[in-house]
């Protein structure tokens, strides 16, 4: 299992090109300060699918490779699983594999 301290995952963070408005940059702030802004996280698991709209009109917003991106270039790798019963978008799962200090 791979290691890093959240220092050093925290200036890679900040020298990144990212906007520090997106979901992505959201999501990986708050693995490095251990906070859950973004309501996405739950232990070592991510949520990167949520639905948006109402009726007819609603649609996946799907954050999967950019949060993705985001992680593995700040040192931080996950592995991308489905819990959803017929294998949909919505049940994507990124676990952290990578342990912080």
């Amino acid at each position: 299992m791979k290691t890093t301290t959240k220092i050093i995952a925290a200036k890679k963070l900040a020298k990144s090109t990212v906007s520090k408005s997106s979901i992505a940059y959201q999501v990986a702030f708050d693995i490095v300060n251990n906070t859950n802004k973004s309501y996405k996280l739950k232990n070592n698991t991510i949520r990167p699918v949520h639905t948006s709209g109402l009726g007819r009109f609603t649609s996946n917003l799907d954050y999967t490779k950019d949060i993705q991106l985001l992680l593995s270039s700040i040192g931080i790798d996950t592995v991308l699983t489905n819990d959803s019963p017929r294998g949909g978008l919505t049940g994507n799962l990124l676990t952290i594999t990578t342990k912080l200090k």
